[in-house]
């Protein structure tokens, strides 16, 4: 009775190396499948705003726009924190909660303490 019954898939296998080294997946011919489901919860990540970084003087960010942070969020800019996709770049949505997590308790320990490491 819901929307989605299932999701239509084809099996990858890596190709050859491009210019940059990497290995692009290359769909396996004939091998759809469709696995049945009942919920689909989509969760993405998104790449950084270059908005971010014009905006926000004494904050580094990296070559792919990445915000720089030490693994408790602490950024270049002191009192700005930063977690997840913004700092790693795409992963997980566990990776990214247990960034907001040490966040969270490092945002804690500054506001009580004023410490601010450096970020290199």
């Amino acid at each position: 009775k819901g929307w989605v019954r299932g999701l239509e898939c084809i099996r990858m296998e890596l190709g050859e190396p491009d210019s940059s080294g990497r290995r692009r997946p290359i769909p396996i011919e004939g091998s759809q499948f469709e696995f049945p489901v009942d919920i689909v919860v989509m969760a993405i990540g998104q790449g950084p705003n270059p908005l971010v970084q014009e905006t926000t003087k004494g904050m580094e960010t990296n070559r792919w726009g990445n915000i720089q942070a030490d693994d408790n969020g602490h950024t270049t800019k002191k009192g700005v924190f930063a977690g997840g996709d913004i700092v790693t770049g795409a992963a997980t949505v566990i990776l990214a909660m247990g960034a907001g997590k040490k966040a969270a308790e490092a945002m804690d320990n500054y506001l009580k303490t004023g410490e601010w490491p450096s970020v290199d």
